[in-house]
């Protein structure tokens, strides 16, 4: 069986990459039995998989156009390739007049949940389109609450959809302490770590809030409050208004990180807080299970099913939640040791071997059919 698999963002340091990278990886390592041909773009993310049924193809003029790549690029590819099952790891990729078997991933429906997430002319919507008219024969998510989201919003059979479950990046290390790291992106300990920028749904701006309210009426706190920022900390200057001048100096705003610096924001954090409105998974309290450090997250979505009891939970809408949690934290080592102790006993239930031995099982059932 030729199967092609639509890798390109395995190179992004953001969820839909991480995954790109840890599915394919664990996939071509496991399987030995099926040719492959994977699609990159510039960069090979897998330069250490060196194996006889094991292709990768670059194309770096195409992906320019994201458009152009699915409806021309890739059409051609398959048939030249003579591919009898597609996967894509990227969100709603369907191929138009492909005669093999296609699995389109769907990490999440959040275009279509939070309408600001869509652009009047965006390519998801013509996507969505294609991805209706020409169904494929199985999607692909990442947790039960987003299969639920499928058959509710897209009207899809529960039989044409299977749930793998997602694990922390491989490529993130715990590394303590590296080349003075904390000191050169100027952060203090102790402190409390935030992800995702100022993007709305990550809903920092109540972490925030609630931080402000926390170091207001217990001055004898000593934390400051990191915002890892990504792609959305160009976003970050419009909400520093949140801020008084006499705390700004405990509030740090870092923007994209390399996978070590990474590693050591979360290593050296003595909480993580993770106020989420919406998420298809949510990979960031897996790293901090990883790092070991206690976590506090949405009680909503698909939040509860990936961290269970390993967490505390809070309503992401209610600034005094997030506030209670944290000084629970801070005050109480017994509890942040709970936390850390179940927080690492729960990522045996995660891990990508598991995931892309049920992918494979899939490509076999399609093929057989």
């Amino acid at each position: 069986m030729k199967i092609a698999i639509d890798a390109r963002f395995a190179n992004m340091k953001v969820g839909i990459g991480r995954v790109a990278y840890n599915l394919t990886t664990e996939i071509l390592l496991l399987d030995n039995k099926n040719q492959y041909i994977i699609l990159l773009d510039k960069d090979d993310p897998f330069k250490e998989i060196k194996k006889d049924n094991v292709i990768k193809l670059h194309n770096k003029r195409a992906l320019k156009n994201k458009l152009l790549w699915q409806f021309v690029y890739l059409p051609y590819i398959l048939r030249k390739k003579k591919i009898d099952v597609f996967f894509s790891t990227e969100n709603l990729i369907r191929p138009v007049f492909f005669k093999g078997k296609t699995i389109t991933t769907i990490h999440d429906l959040i275009p279509l949940v939070y309408k600001e997430y869509l652009k009047p002319f965006s390519p998801y919507k013509i996507k969505l389109a294609i991805t209706k008219l020409f169904p494929p024969e199985k999607f692909m998510t990442v947790s039960n609450f987003s299969k639920e989201e499928i058959k509710r919003i897209l009207k899809t059979e529960e039989n044409k959809i299977f749930v793998i479950k997602e694990s922390f990046d491989k490529r993130i290390k715990n590394i303590k302490q590296s080349n003075n790291i904390l000191h050169n992106l100027d952060i203090k300990k102790p402190y409390i770590l935030g992800i995702g920028g100022m993007e709305l749904r990550k809903n920092n701006k109540i972490l925030i809030s609630a931080f402000i309210s926390m170091i207001e009426k217990n001055t004898e706190l000593k934390h400051t409050l990191v915002i890892v920022g990504n792609i959305y900390s160009k976003k970050i200057p419009m909400e520093k208004h949140l801020i008084s001048d006499n705390l700004r100096e405990r509030i740090r705003f870092i923007g994209d990180l390399r996978d070590e610096e990474l590693s050591v924001i979360y290593e050296n954090a003595e909480i993580f807080v993770y106020p989420t409105i919406y998420e298809g998974f949510g990979l960031p309290p897996l790293e901090a299970f990883k790092h070991k450090v206690p976590v506090i997250a949405s009680n909503i979505t698909s939040i509860p099913e990936v961290v269970k009891d390993a967490a505390i939970l809070i309503n992401p809408y209610k600034e005094k939640d997030i506030e209670e949690a944290m000084l629970k934290i801070i005050r109480n080592d017994n509890l942040k040791k709970d936390l850390i102790k179940k927080g690492t006993k729960i990522l045996r239930n995660y891990n990508w071997k598991e995931a892309a031995n049920k992918v494979i099982k899939e490509f076999d059932k399609l093929y057989e059919k």
